[in-house]
């Protein structure tokens, strides 16, 4: 027993394994570690990795990170079986001198190889700290995701003080790959005094969303709403809170429109502001509500209002579909053609353009995200196409892979800018190395995001082009007679048959008859006057 204990003094005493004994640099404890004499007896003289192992630790003390990460790489890569016992140590180490090097891409793959190697590893918990701290960095990072969800059972090992981010993160992961209930579970422990508490309630409605459960999704949702109005009427709601605000009121209309509530769904649509990005979402899918109450004169000013030069961005193909909609139940047959012609000259040729792009990139992911970044940039004369395109574009999993891009496009000029001894050794070069793999892997998924957005578009645009034959073949049939009577009984009947304008208007009010020239300060007011042609 007096050998073991001299030799483990020696080993502490050289501070070989000192992190693996007690709390690491990042705060974890290790409990009921044990070893074996003859693992000991490997490591009682001090090697050459040991001694480089102690000299990396003391120069990141003093924050001499190029110096120390040359250092743990030799750890790692020396080839002596004696140094295989530091080796967990020495790619911690080497993590968290990347991330202090502002090498996040690097920092992970260390951090990541720590996790793969599973609970075994002496510093599997400590890492747990080094991953969460890189979120702030690379917050949408999948790889990273997946690696923190490995602890997705390990929150009450989560320090205190980012244990309502973890849980933050992962539940919003977990939502991402569909696993519903364990997301729901994760995000239920986010805590009011968590900066991410109003985001993690929204995510949580919008799961219960994607699981049918209108009554829970509701409950989420005006829970964001309360915490949020809250920070408005005290004036510290930031820029990012008053985006969610808005998207709340969007998840709670929604919800109510899939329930039959369209009054209430009216009236979140109408909390979303005309300043709001969001703003022509809210007008296009409200005149679908407006719709369903018959009320066609709001659905089709507010479809008026979306067309407006204003809104470049604004994409809503299904909007000319709904206008023909509503002309064909007021029986103005003529005006349901006029619409659809306007959509097969409009959207035709995206539908060509989109077939081509796709068959010509299908096999090729890079070339899809290189196109899809010259048409974002205004490289291209198709106006529609551009819209098409940034509806893409923007679309959350594809704007993280685009940050993703930015982020490791940011640590290569920070490469550039290391000493020049560093820039030339084996562990710059393999880090580097790293990094185009991980660039090119990003642009690879951010194509085929792309490509599955741009499929779907087309296919919306085919399954439009089958609603509009429909329509057409029943004008064809009501201009006959021929009509069934489901159709005909939600027409709207014994009305004003007549192009009078009729349009109420308070004392508070004006009325202007719209010319073809857009208003910023009229949007949003429109309303037609539809005059019904349906006779009995």
């Amino acid at each position: 027993m007096n050998s073991l204990n001299t030799t483990w003094s020696r080993t502490v005493q050289g501070g070989v394994v000192a992190a693996i004994l007690g709390s690491s640099a990042l705060g974890f404890a290790q409990d009921g570690m044990s070893f074996g004499e003859d693992e000991v007896t490997a490591v009682s003289e001090v090697s050459p990795a040991a001694k480089f192992l102690e000299e990396g630790k003391a120069l990141y003390l003093k924050e001499k990170y190029p110096e120390a990460s040359l250092l743990f790489w030799k750890v790692l890569k020396d080839g002596d079986v004696s140094s295989e016992i530091l080796r967990p140590e020495a790619q911690y180490e080497l993590g968290k001198t990347l991330y202090r090097l502002e090498l996040y891409q690097g920092a992970l793959q260390h951090f990541g190889a720590i996790v793969e190697s599973g609970e075994s590893n002496p510093f599997f918990l400590q890492t747990l700290r080094g991953l969460v701290l890189l979120t702030d960095q690379i917050p949408e990072d999948a790889l990273l995701m997946e690696r923190l969800a490995t602890y997705k059972d390990y929150l009450t090992e989560v320090p205190e003080k980012y244990r309502d981010r973890f849980a933050y993160l992962v539940g919003r992961h977990l939502y991402n790959q569909m696993n519903i209930e364990a997301a729901l579970a994760m995000l239920n422990n986010v805590t009011t005094r968590s900066p991410d508490y109003s985001k993690a309630r929204y995510i949580a409605g919008v799961a219960h969303v994607a699981n049918y459960e209108a009554e829970p999704a509701v409950a989420a949702f005006k829970e964001v709403l309360r915490y949020l109005t809250s920070r408005e009427a005290s004036g510290s709601l930031t820029p990012e809170e008053k985006t969610l605000l808005e998207m709340t009121n969007l998840g709670m209309a929604r919800v109510f429109y899939s329930t039959g509530s369209y009054d209430k769904s009216v009236k979140y649509f109408g909390r979303v502001g005309r300043k709001s990005e969001h703003w022509p979402t809210s007008l296009f899918e409200s005149s679908w509500a407006y719709f369903q109450m018959d009320l066609y004169n709001k659905a089709l000013g507010n479809l008026l209002t979306i067309n407006a030069p204003f809104f470049d961005n604004a994409y809503f193909p299904e909007g000319t579909i709904l206008t023909a909609v509503l002309y064909f139940y007021n029986c103005k047959y003529e005006r349901v053609r006029y619409v659809l012609q306007g959509f097969d000259d409009q959207y035709g040729p995206i539908q060509t353009e989109l077939a081509s792009v796709i068959t010509k990139y299908g096999e090729d992911p890079e070339g899809m995200y290189k196109w899809l970044m010259d048409v974002r940039d205004g490289n291209s004369s198709n106006y529609e196409l551009i819209r098409v395109v940034n509806a893409a574009v923007n679309d959350q999993q594809v704007q993280r892979k685009i940050g993703l891009i930015s982020a490791i496009e940011s640590e290569k000029e920070k490469m550039g800018e290391a000493p020049s001894a560093w820039k030339s050794s084996d562990l710059a070069q393999t880090l580097s190395g790293d990094l185009e793999l991980a660039a090119s892997f990003a642009r690879v998924d951010a194509g085929a995001l792309a490509k599955q957005r741009l499929e779907r578009a087309l296919r919306e645009l085919a399954d439009l082009v089958l609603e509009e034959k429909k329509i057409l073949f029943e004008v064809a049939r009501a201009e006959k007679g021929d009509i069934e009577a489901d159709l005909r009984a939600a027409m709207v009947v014994d009305k004003n048959v007549t192009d009078k304008p009729t349009v109420d208007v308070s004392d508070e009010e004006m009325y202007w008859t719209f010319d073809g020239e857009y208003w910023r300060d009229e949007l949003g007011y429109y309303i037609f006057t539809v005059n019904s042609e349906c006779k009995r």
